[in-house]
């Protein structure tokens, strides 16, 4: 078809229009089925080998000490260790409250799963009891993840994929759901992947990323569940396209973000003698010199920024 110049600057200017707008079309139909997609994820994504030690009394990251304190929690509950998975020379610090809906084995499950250049967007994982704050699960721009409960993996790469959308895609805009290439995509296709997509840009980017990771991961793709898979397909497709290998499972770590500095769980700089007697051994918990990871870099001006809630109505029962 051949466009007039008025009609071709007519197009132009509604493209423009609907790039400011939230991602909002009718929903995929038939609806995806959440439960088919988080048991399909669990027996593709199989948890890597690990072995796990414990920081020593009284130190936590200040990460996870400054999260417990925004949440009003106490950092004393909360036990520290490093994970060490047989795909990266470095272990990520995990931060597990004592009432946490997650156990330590299912933190270390759940993300030994994903891929590991996709694990290698999330800084600490820290796993609290509920909130009261109607959330599941939220992110920060640094990559630390909290959970409220036992963690889904089909949640988890959502998560994941707000780290991606920020900080794994900074050569073409940040957060490259910000994007014309993102939006663009979104509006050739003729539906949403869920209601939730709808939220706004960023939230869409996530919904779309479980899509385009199981498409990957299961075999014979989206298409074995979804009739209707063409309704979405440069959604999926994009966020596939420019996230190459980071999104699919074998590799070795090659990207981190740094860890965060380990200091007290008291936060007092100076103890008496009786307490600091009480101290394990500081961690070291800078990466190896010969590890060859790029560190990913964080915008200090996002720092302690949530980039993401998931609702509980979000999560399967």
């Amino acid at each position: 078809m051949f466009f007039s110049k008025p009609t071709l600057a007519a197009a132009a200017a509604l493209l423009g229009l609907a790039s400011a707008q939230n991602p909002s079309k009718p929903n995929i139909n038939p609806a995806f089925n959440r439960g088919r997609i988080e048991t399909d994820l669990r027996n593709n994504l199989r948890p890597h080998q690990s072995n796990w030690d414990y920081w020593g009394a009284g130190w936590i990251p200040q990460g996870c000490r400054d999260i417990a304190g925004w949440k009003n929690l106490n950092p004393n509950d909360f036990t520290v260790f490093n994970v060490h998975y047989d795909d990266c020379g470095e272990a990520w610090t995990f931060c597990r409250h004592k009432n946490a809906g997650a156990s330590e084995i299912d933190m270390i499950d759940i993300f030994g799963r994903l891929p590991v250049r996709m694990r290698s967007y999330i800084r600490h994982f820290m796993a609290t009891p509920g909130l009261n704050d109607g959330a599941a699960a939220f992110i920060y721009q640094n990559g630390d993840v909290v959970f409220e409960d036992r963690p889904q993996l089909a949640t988890f790469v959502h998560e994941v994929s707000h780290s991606l959308d920020f900080n794994g895609l900074k050569q073409y805009g940040s957060p490259f759901s910000s994007t014309g290439i993102w939006k663009d995509n979104f509006w050739a296709d003729k539906a949403s992947v869920s209601d939730y997509s709808k939220t706004n840009w960023v939230e869409h980017f996530a919904e779309v990323g479980v899509i385009g990771v199981y498409d990957k991961v299961v075999p014979g793709g989206i298409g074995t569940i979804q009739p209707s898979w063409n309704d979405v397909f440069h959604q999926y497709a994009t966020y596939q396209g420019y996230l190459g290998d980071k999104i699919l499972p074998g590799g070795t770590c090659r990207d981190r973000f740094a860890n965060s500095a380990p200091v007290t769980k008291s936060g007092k700089r100076k103890m008496i003698r009786a307490e600091a007697a009480l101290l394990g051994e500081k961690p070291v918990v800078e990466f190896s010199k010969g590890s060859n990871i790029t560190i990913i870099e964080v915008d200090p001006a996002m720092e302690g920024k949530i980039l993401d809630t998931v609702p509980n109505t979000q999560i399967l029962a």
